[in-house]
């Protein structure tokens, strides 16, 4: 018996190992863009080897890849040295992050990784692991990616992470 769920599959995160995997396979799926909503880069996910590896494979795997990177704290992240930022400083026409500055939009503390093929993990508490994700719902990625492009078009461009000197 085969305990490896189908691509289709909806896989229920329980724990950083399993979240931290999976955030990475979405990621080294995707073809030109992954969206990433998050509360703060969580250090937990985003500091992780695995992940950093997968971000930086896709940024430099061809061109017109993207990332965005849509933040509710832009500080946190730069206080705590995030190594995401400094993968973006070195890539910074594939990077690209905003913060939401909406009331409105502040108030859901969802958080998500998306990607274009299909693959998602999503986070209804952005500040816990525990979540829903699956390889390959385009269906799903398409609600979630709407909803992220409604607040990314609502939000602030986030020029303190820009490199002087770039």
């Amino acid at each position: 018996m085969n305990d490896t769920p189908a691509p289709t599959d909806l896989i229920r995160i329980t724990d950083q190992e399993t979240a931290v995997a999976t955030t990475a396979r979405v990621i080294a799926d995707a073809r030109r863009f992954v969206w990433i909503r998050s509360l703060a880069l969580d250090p937990w996910l985003f500091d992780h080897p695995d992940v950093l590896d997968a971000l930086r494979g896709f940024a430099t795997h061809g061109h017109d890849t993207q990332v965005l990177i849509l933040l509710h704290d832009h500080a946190a992240p730069q206080a705590a040295h995030a190594k995401l930022l400094d993968l973006a400083q070195r890539l910074p026409s594939v990077f690209q992050f905003r913060e939401v500055n909406d009331p409105a939009y502040r108030e859901d503390r969802a958080a998500m990784v998306a990607g274009d093929a299909g693959g998602y993990y999503f986070r209804a508490q952005g500040d816990v692991f525990e979540g829903t994700a699956s390889l390959s719902s385009r269906a799903r990625v398409r609600q979630l990616k709407d909803r992220f492009d409604e607040i990314w078009e609502r939000s602030r461009v986030i020029s303190e992470y820009r490199a002087l000197g770039i």
